[in-house]
């Protein structure tokens, strides 16, 4: 199993938001390329892959939507609007969730109410977590094992406390090259990977 964690600092966490102008709404757009780049190559979807999106920002922090591939349905299409109106259906559906409840909108694609934090906790007691930073430990020298879980950021830098606090849980860093690159750019790069490691 392949996971990766989406950070979307400034993500609605609320439907209240315009197919339109998904700029203007915590880069969505970002968001919705991340999905497509997980889940799918040459439109086929990739087995044993999951992403979660945590959602912090306005109005109902934090949500997180989870995409699984195992049993994924149709998201209407790969563009950034047809994922964006997946994931605010998703959010429709997750209004006044308690906390750690989560339920099911779409076939593979799930919405419930959970922090980064927790999320990140849960997965570190699991298998191993690797944190998508500049100055990590390049990702040609390393020999991966799956299950393992992938933490990354959208647009926006992880605050310093979010580094201290993966340091704490034993998250190792991890570079995907010199350049900096699109949040969507890293996912293909640690898919391929992976893929070339032979891994599912």
């Amino acid at each position: 199993m392949r996971e990766f964690i989406l950070r979307a600092r400034k993500g609605p966490s609320s439907p209240n938001f315009e197919l339109d102008d998904l700029s203007r709404h915590g880069h969505l757009e970002i968001v919705a390329h991340c999905v497509v780049n997980t889940l799918f190559h040459a439109q086929r979807i990739r087995p044993q892959t999951t992403l979660h999106i945590v959602l912090d920002g306005p109005a109902d922090p934090p949500k997180t939507v989870r995409f699984s591939s195992e049993g994924l349905g149709s998201l209407g299409g790969f563009d950034e609007r047809a994922i964006a109106t997946v994931l605010r259906q998703a959010l429709a559906a997750g209004i006044g969730l308690p906390m750690e409840k989560e339920i099911e909108t779409l076939p593979g694609v799930f919405v419930a109410k959970r922090s980064f934090e927790g999320l990140v906790r849960q997965k570190c007691s699991s298998g191993p977590v690797y944190y998508l930073q500049p100055k990590g430990e390049d990702i040609r020298t390393l020999t991966f094992t799956v299950p393992a879980t992938f933490v990354f950021t959208d647009h926006l830098h992880m605050p310093k406390k979010t580094d201290r606090f993966m340091s704490r849980l034993g998250a190792q860093p991890l570079s995907v090259g010199p350049k900096a690159l699109f949040a969507s750019q890293c996912i293909v790069l640690v898919q391929n990977e992976l893929d070339r490691q032979g891994l599912d």
